[in-house]
């Protein structure tokens, strides 16, 4: 699946003493097999666009295309379960008495039969690691679990597109590389995942593309070298690229690199390790 924004532009309460231009102009694709990072700073934007890829907000401007189909000319429940979003701490809306009965809530609802639901289950709660928490109460878990179970309900559903907004934010740093390698286990399986974080450090492991939003605006998109590099004496650069800018006029050889074991490697070429 291919979804194009093109122009999109949103204003919430528009033409009252509330109103907030939000998104201005945005033009980008979502192109199947990759993690597109959407990153920027506070109240850029960055909810608000990935709530467009799957029409749970409809521009005030522009249009979003799916396959090259005009979005808004799509069934909404087919749509919304191709593009699976999983807003901000997801596990709020856990509700079920186990966490097998609420990952199958959505393959119930899809009409699949038990024998299809038995098998969707257990292959998602399997990719997710958390086969063993199936008969366990979502009450019971730990922030890490929770997370990954909410996620688990979306991917219940199938979507092409799984969007993922802020899906680390307030876990620990083993718990967030967890997930971080589920993010590439999906991208290595050929799905497509739309990552928003304010953590540079954590798209710099998992984004094959990354968007920059400001002030609702694209101001760059591309590789992630390509991005960052751009803005490497900002904040708006992970601190491998910042670190390896530092050294890139004297040393010609550290190239740009972005991961964490891509900067340890350009060091090491310096240092003469």
């Amino acid at each position: 699946m291919r979804i194009e924004l093109r122009e999109v532009g949103h204003v919430y309460a528009s033409g009252t003493a509330l109103e907030v231009v939000a998104l201005r102009g945005v033009s980008l694709s979502v192109e199947g097999g990759e993690v597109l990072a959407i990153v920027g700073g506070t109240g850029s934007g960055k909810s608000t666009l990935v709530q467009h890829l799957n029409l749970l907000l409809e521009p005030t401007s522009g249009k979003v295309l799916v396959d090259g189909v005009d979005a808004r000319s799509l069934d909404r429940g087919d749509l919304r379960r191709s593009v699976g979003l999983v807003f901000q701490a997801p596990e709020a809306a856990l509700f079920a008495p186990t966490v097998w009965e609420d990952v199958a809530f959505a393959p119930r609802r899809m009409g699949l039969s038990e024998g299809g639901v038995r098998e969707r289950v257990g292959g998602v709660l399997g990719r997710l690691g958390i086969g063993h928490l199936a008969q366990r109460a979502p009450h019971s878990l730990s922030g890490g679990e929770k997370r990954r179970a909410a996620i688990a309900g979306v991917l219940a559903m199938g979507p092409d597109v799984l969007v993922l907004d802020e899906p680390t934010a307030g876990l620990d740093p083993a718990t967030r590389e967890e997930l971080l390698g589920v993010i590439r286990a999906l991208r290595d399986e050929g799905g497509t995942v739309v990552l928003v974080s304010h953590d540079l450090d954590e798209v710099a492991e998992v984004a094959d593309r990354v968007c920059l939003l400001e002030n609702g605006a694209v101001t760059s998109l591309g590789k992630p070298e390509e991005v960052f590099y751009a803005v490497s004496a900002s904040p708006m650069a992970p601190a491998t690229v910042r670190t390896a800018a530092l050294l890139r006029d004297d040393h010609s050889g550290v190239g740009r690199p972005v991961s964490f074991g891509e900067t340890l490697a350009a060091l090491k070429t310096v240092l003469g390790a």
